[in-house]
């Protein structure tokens, strides 16, 4: 599927359930998640922004209920990396 599609279902992903996606100059990462925003860096390619969001996402249905999450513990990033990869296998089908 065309990776635009691919960026446009995940966007719908993330109007639903009231999340904000910004593109920002982000230095120390690819995305971020706070509250109901998530931020994007800017200069990335297509494929990385929709992975990078896949990930956001998945951190936003997880991980809700966690707090922050910055600090790496407990096996976060690892959980939101299966279920962006899931996203992605099912957002291009």
């Amino acid at each position: 599927m065309d990776k635009g599609k691919v960026f446009e279902r995940l966007m719908l992903l993330a109007r639903k359930n009231s999340l904000q996606v910004q593109f920002l100059p982000l230095q120390a990462s690819y995305g971020r998640i706070y509250n109901n925003r998530i931020g994007i860096a800017n200069n990335m390619s297509i494929e990385q922004i929709n992975h990078t969001l896949a990930h956001e996402l998945a951190h936003a249905y997880l991980h809700y209920d966690k707090g922050d999450i910055t600090e790496g513990t407990g096996g976060y990033a690892e959980q939101a990396e299966r279920t962006a990869k899931m996203l992605l296998d099912f957002a291009t089908v």
